[in-house]
């Protein structure tokens, strides 16, 4: 009898301890992206802003506008970094608004004579950065769009033309960019993600532990009798075993949580905001999932164990993982695997 197996229910992505898709392959640096392209684009709206008032459209109001509008962006741009969470969506919509924000101020500005449209440039070298190519192709149309609005308010062919040419040049330099972008983080991807199982690798691992800001519980598992498979019925059904019980595990862990192969026969499980009391639970339905679906040459089940300790924001992991590993021992006990059915 083959081992069970269901490779094609592992998520594409590096697992659930790689990250979702492109923009969370490094969160940390994404942070530092938006934060750094977003303050640049409100400090340089607020020096053009002395240089080209944005009164052309409501007078003197809109100087109230123009400094709320930036106020708005900066309050923004706050607290995702103080945010406790890294969110790659948050990311996206921040970047989508800073093309908004540029054009609300060339509008105030009065068209085409105000400057504000060149920082757009910044909007698409900061969405070709942080963006794959599906996303970043429908923000460069809206921003080219952006860009060209004055031509509905504010008419000025000669204007149109230059403005035009500018667009051609960011278009293509910035689609380059994120077209390289696109393949350095499918490179990074595949560095995070273990060959066999499809899940993270222990360098994924690594990062999103690092990346953890809030209260988090670490479980390590280990297979029972793993090495008696490899034994009688060679490494390459032991690989089978192994791909079988990653795709389990990832398959019943819940959608919060992340699925590392940590090495080995070793699987680390991470559970976000999950109290300690409750993260046994979480642990007894992944073992019984995997004794439940996995089956060795023989029919027999194969069973996973589970250690885990819980940590708080700023926890040491390798204390973490110490405390993990001895409790992991201490449940660690034989167990006479049951024969088939």
């Amino acid at each position: 009898m083959p081992i069970s197996v269901r490779v094609d229910a592992v998520p594409d992505n590096g697992g659930r301890g790689a990250g979702e898709g492109h923009l969370a392959a490094n969160p940390r640096a994404l942070r530092r992206l938006a934060a750094n392209g977003w303050t640049a684009g409100i400090v340089l709206a607020c020096v053009l802003m002395i240089f080209a008032p944005p009164t052309a459209q409501i007078g003197a109001w809109g100087w109230a506008a123009g400094l709320g509008i930036q106020a708005l962006s900066a309050a923004g741009c706050f607290a995702y970094v103080r945010s406790r969470t890294i969110s790659p969506r948050l990311l996206l919509v921040i970047t989508w608004l800073l093309p908004v924000d540029i054009a609300a101020m060339q509008w105030l500005g009065g068209g085409w004579s105000a400057p504000y449209h060149e920082l757009l440039l910044l909007s698409l070298i900061l969405g070709s950065a942080s963006m794959s190519m599906r996303r970043f192709a429908p923000f460069a149309i809206a921003v080219a769009a952006l860009a060209l609005a004055p031509a509905v308010y504010a008419p000025d062919p000669d204007a149109l033309v230059g403005v035009v040419t500018e667009l051609v040049v960011w278009l293509f330099v910035s689609s380059a960019l994120a077209m390289l972008m696109t393949r350095v983080r499918g490179q990074a991807k595949l560095a995070r993600r273990d060959p066999l199982t499809r899940l993270g690798n222990r360098r994924a691992f690594d990062e999103r532990f690092a990346a953890t800001t809030g209260e988090v519980v670490l479980g390590i598992g280990d297979l029972d009798g793993f090495k008696a498979i490899n034994d009688v019925h060679g490494h390459l059904l032991g690989d089978t075993c192994l791909t079988a019980v990653g795709a389990t595990l990832a398959r019943h862990a819940r959608r919060e949580d992340e699925v590392f192969r940590w090495g080995g026969d070793e699987f680390a499980v991470l559970l976000p905001a999950t109290p300690a009391d409750a993260a046994g639970d979480v642990f007894a339905r992944l073992e019984a999932a995997v004794a439940s679906e996995v089956f060795d040459p023989t029919g027999a089940p194969v069973a996973i164990t589970f250690g885990w300790a819980a940590g708080g924001p700023g926890s040491d992991l390798r204390t973490l993982t110490e405390a993990a590993d001895a409790a992991l021992r201490a449940r660690k006990t034989p167990r006479p695997r049951r024969a088939a059915a």
